[in-house]
C-alpha cells in the first residue's frame, strides 16, 4: 500500500470516528477521557466448562503478573501510564496459555473493525481503556482481544464499556489499528452497568 493511501485510509478512519462521536454527543452521550480504564471484575466461583468473567491482568502469563506486580507503579505525571505496565510490553505476544477454549466474560471498550452495511459491527478489538487504537498508541497485543461477532452488534455508542462473552481463542490478528494476541468468538454482547 503506497504511503498516500496510506494516510487516505488514516484520515478516512479519523472522519469516520469524528462523526461517531458527533452523532453520539447529539444523543447526550459523554464520552470518558482517553485512556478511562474499563471497569474492574470481582472474581467469581465457577464450575467446569461455565462462562468465567476475567480481568485485563488474566490475558497476562503468569510470570509477567508476577513481575509488573513487583514493579514500582508509573510516576503520577505520567501521561496515560506511559512508563507503566502496557509501555514495558511493547509488541507483546506472551499469553496465557490457560485461557485456550475457554468460556470468559470480560469487561472493555469497542474498537469496530468491520461494520456492514447494515450497521452491524461483525468484527472488532476488545480493548482494556477508552481510545486506545484510535486517540492514542494501542495497547500491547496480549492486552487486545480480536472479536468475531456472526449476526453482527449494533453499537449503541464507542464510549460506553461493554461485557463480551464467548470462547477464547490465542492466536494473533493483525489489522491497521494494532495487533491482537487472542481472539473470541463472541455468543453476546451487553453494556457494562457501573
Amino acid at each position: 500500500m503506497s504511503m498516500m493511501t496510506k494516510r487516505l485510509v488514516s484520515v478516512l478512519a479519523a472522519a469516520s470516528m469524528l462523526l461517531t462521536m458527533a452523532s453520539t454527543s447529539a444523543q447526550g452521550v459523554t464520552p470518558p477521557a482517553v485512556g478511562t480504564q474499563a471497569p474492574a471484575v470481582t472474581p467469581k466461583n465457577t464450575a467446569p466448562g461455565a462462562v468465567r468473567e476475567i480481568d485485563w491482568d488474566e490475558l497476562l502469563p503468569p510470570d509477567a503478573r508476577a513481575r509488573f506486580a513487583a514493579a514500582p507503579p508509573a510516576a503520577v505525571h505520567d501521561y496515560l501510564g506511559e512508563g507503566g505496565m502496557a509501555a514495558q510490553q511493547v509488541m507483546d505476544f506472551s499469553i496465557n496459555k490457560a485461557l485456550e477454549g475457554a468460556n470468559i466474560k470480560i469487561p472493555g471498550f469497542i474498537v469496530p473493525l468491520d461494520v456492514g452495511k447494515d450497521g452491524l459491527v461483525t468484527e472488532f478489538f476488545l480493548v482494556p481503556y477508552f481510545g486506545a487504537c484510535i486517540h492514542v498508541p494501542p495497547p500491547p497485543p496480549n492486552q487486545i482481544v480480536y472479536v468475531r461477532m456472526a449476526k453482527g452488534v449494533a453499537l449503541d455508542s464507542i464510549y460506553e464499556a461493554y461485557w463480551i462473552t464467548g470462547r477464547m481463542k490465542t492466536s494473533n490478528k493483525t489489522t491497521r489499528l494494532g495487533a491482537a494476541a487472542y481472539q473470541l468468538d463472541a455468543n453476546k454482547v451487553e453494556i457494562y452497568k457501573y
